[in-house]
């Protein structure tokens, strides 16, 4: 039910055409702005900051790669080219998708750092 709720919020947020408006309001703010990313580009469809829905909660992920040296390019890479396996356990063996030729490079490192920041 929590993960229906939350991909109906994606769906219409990212259809009300306010990600640009949103986009340029939150430029300053760090968090905002990441968070306008994830919801423009679906990324809360199958993640949230304190729960899994069918990825892990983003939480778990910056705890997982927190003091790793490679984390912050890791990650860009996964949300680059996709993959599986590291979160079998979480996610039932799901795939993620890649999404290196829809997601522009700067959006992909705000959306990173502010994952880390958690």
């Amino acid at each position: 039910m929590v993960r229906l709720i939350i991909l109906i919020s994606v769906l219409l947020i990212s259809s009300c055409g306010v990600g640009d408006s949103m986009r340029e309001v939150s430029k300053n703010d760090p968090v905002k702005y990441a968070r306008v990313v994830a919801a423009d580009n679906g990324c809360l469809g199958c993640h949230s900051v304190n729960v899994t829905v069918v990825g892990p909660a983003w939480k778990m992920v910056a705890k997982r790669y927190q003091n790793q040296p490679q984390a912050r390019a890791q990650l860009i890479a996964k949300i680059k080219k996709g993959g599986k396996g590291n979160w079998n356990d979480i996610t039932n063996h799901q795939t993620m998708p890649g999404y290196q030729d829809s997601i522009p490079e700067e959006d992909i490192e705000a959306l990173v750092d502010y994952i880390l920041s958690l």
